[in-house]
């Protein structure tokens, strides 16, 4: 199903005309890569005609740094031997 401002455009595989962000349900044109709404980064359009979203790699290498400093702490603590 097509979204309801979409139209048939011969020039575009996708046959879209606009894709909605997955955040704020908002229509922005398929060429933008930010979310003019909610400035949320959005990706390339799906076949339902929802934009996708980009990873944040940043969060996850942050997350991933701070467990490692907590496994290292709980063993600095409280597992080595003085």
């Amino acid at each position: 199903m097509k979204t309801p401002r979409a139209s048939f455009d011969s020039g575009n595989p996708t046959g879209y005309i606009s894709k909605k962000c997955p955040e704020c349900m908002e229509y922005m044109p398929l060429n933008v890569d930010v979310c003019p709404s909610c400035n949320l980064p959005v990706g390339k359009i799906n076949k339902n005609g929802m934009a996708s979203r980009k990873t944040d790699w940043k969060a996850y290498a942050t997350a991933i740094a701070a467990w490692l400093f907590f496994f290292f702490y709980i063993w600095w603590a409280f597992i080595r031997e003085p």
